[in-house]
């Protein structure tokens, strides 16, 4: 099994931005010291939901620091980007990373604030997503030679009439898998031999045990080629929201006051005003809630490994950390590290340096 630490820090003060994407920095070093295979960077937009807001940009600065752990764009808000611009930032972060990269692509955020901003905010999310997605596929496709390619959709217009660049390094594209919680386009994309990250592990109801055998069955009813298969293994499993301490007793207080300061980002009244943020803020840190393990290094690492012996092959270990609370973001990622990373044996991801080779000889 291998893992991804997602990094999203939250920032209520724009004087501790810059300290904290550096602290961040090191933690993604740090995290590949002790053995995670990947990086998880997602994308939020306005008051400090995600501080370094772009994942691209500090996948590009991580890329040049990390010797073995890939990226892992999750997600990519498909929803807020021209096909074209999204086509090009993920070939270079591509070649940035010599192909340990993997780009899952949603609809994204539904934060009103976040929509507004990039005049989304009556715009059909899921259909614009699914249109864009389509048109960044026949742009990757597209040879040269071939004749202009429009790629307008409903909200955007486009037409690409030369090669875009640069190419990725993997070929003909990067590592593109898709992000969803519904049963069905789960199967689909199994069907289809493309990566699929699933949402929480854990729910209100229990675990998304019965997601992993629908996926699977799926995906080997196809008739993929051995690399397809093992990409898309390799990236089969779920994201698991922890709330950590060294005893049950101090993980429970410790997401007590997760809860009651507002969870990790901007707190209702600041940066925006009470208005604004209160509803929504609240249903996201509910919603959060509802998948979380609440426990001590021992409590985690025997949830991970009854997912492991569901057959998932990847976790997305996502710190809970409550805002504005220096000392227990630094407990948190010792006892992930030493307390946790330590005792799942971790295992990296597969070297793509082969996969753009046999591309290219083939």
């Amino acid at each position: 099994m291998h893992f991804s630490l997602h990094l999203s820090p939250q920032s209520k003060d724009p004087a501790d931005d810059a300290e904290i994407i550096e602290t961040l920095v090191e933690t993604a070093l740090r995290a590949e010291r002790h053995g995670v295979a990947s990086i998880g960077l997602t994308e939020h937009h306005l008051a400090g939901y995600n501080t370094y807001v772009d994942p691209f940009m500090l996948g590009a600065h991580l890329a040049g620091r990390l010797t073995t752990a890939h990226i892992s764009v999750t997600v990519a808000q498909v929803a807020l980007e021209h096909p074209v611009r999204l086509v090009e930032k993920c070939n270079l972060l591509d070649v940035l990373t010599r192909g340990r990269l993997l780009v899952a692509l949603a609809a994204g955020s539904a934060s009103p604030v976040e929509l507004e901003a990039f005049g989304a905010g009556k715009v059909d999310r899921a259909v614009v997503t699914e249109e864009r997605i389509e048109a960044m596929m026949k742009i990757w496709a597209r040879e040269d030679g071939d004749p202009p390619l429009d790629v307008s959709t409903s909200v955007d217009r486009g037409v690409v009439a030369a090669r875009v660049g640069p190419a990725s390094y993997r070929l003909p594209r990067p590592l593109v898998a898709r992000a969803t919680r519904t049963p069905a386009t789960i199967a689909h994309l199994g069907r289809q031999g493309i990566p699929v990250v699933n949402g929480q592990w854990l729910t209100k109801d229990g675990d998304n045990r019965d997601l992993l055998g629908l996926y699977a069955d799926a995906l080997f009813a196809g008739d993929f080629d051995e690399q397809t298969v093992a990409d898309c293994l390799a990236w089969h499993g779920f994201g698991l929201t922890i709330v950590i301490a060294p005893t049950q007793r101090a993980a429970e207080e410790r997401w007590a006051r997760f809860l009651e300061v507002g969870g990790e980002g901007p707190q209702p009244g600041r940066l925006g005003g009470a208005a604004v943020w209160e509803k929504e803020w609240t249903h996201r840190e509910v919603a959060r809630s509802a998948g979380a393990l609440v426990g001590s290094p021992q409590r985690i690492v025997e949830e991970i490994g009854l997912i492991r012996e569901q057959g998932a092959r990847h976790v997305r270990i996502i710190p809970a950390i409550p805002a504005g609370a220096a000392e227990d973001r630094d407990e948190i990622y010792d006892l992930i590290f030493e307390e946790v990373m330590s005792h799942v044996d971790p295992e990296p991801l597969a070297d793509p340096v082969h996969v753009r080779r046999a591309t290219v000889a083939g």
